[in-house]
């Protein structure tokens, strides 16, 4: 997702979708795997979260904490935890490739 292989990363959730079981986890993990997916495949950003952000290293952290926070909170149910769970492993991605770019390279633009 975050090179923008949309076509390998549907294809990946295809597979995924195959193996799993059909628990609320599951489902969960699916959605926010779809959600991730459309938010990439998406021309007109204008009400997507995630694309509006602007992914410097401290927003970035603050987000994965939200993220993991969510994840953990025993008041969700196994859905909404494994939904969170995708999220905070994206961001996770997302600040592992924040980090190798170079500075003058660094994605710190709300156009990713």
């Amino acid at each position: 997702m975050i090179e923008r292989r949309i076509a390998d990363a549907e294809k990946e959730l295809d597979l995924i979708r195959a193996s799993v079981q059909p628990t609320e986890s599951a489902k969960g993990y699916l959605k926010a795997c779809e959600g991730l997916i459309l938010t990439a495949k998406a021309t007109n950003d204008k009400y997507l979260y995630l694309s509006k952000i602007e992914k410097t290293p401290k927003q970035l952290d603050e987000l994965r904490k939200g993220f993991a926070r969510q994840a953990a909170n025993p008041l969700h149910a196994d859905y909404d935890r494994a939904y969170f769970k995708v999220l905070e492993g994206y961001t996770i991605h997302l600040e592992r490739e924040e980090k190798t770019q170079p500075k003058s390279a660094a994605r710190t633009t709300k156009t990713d």
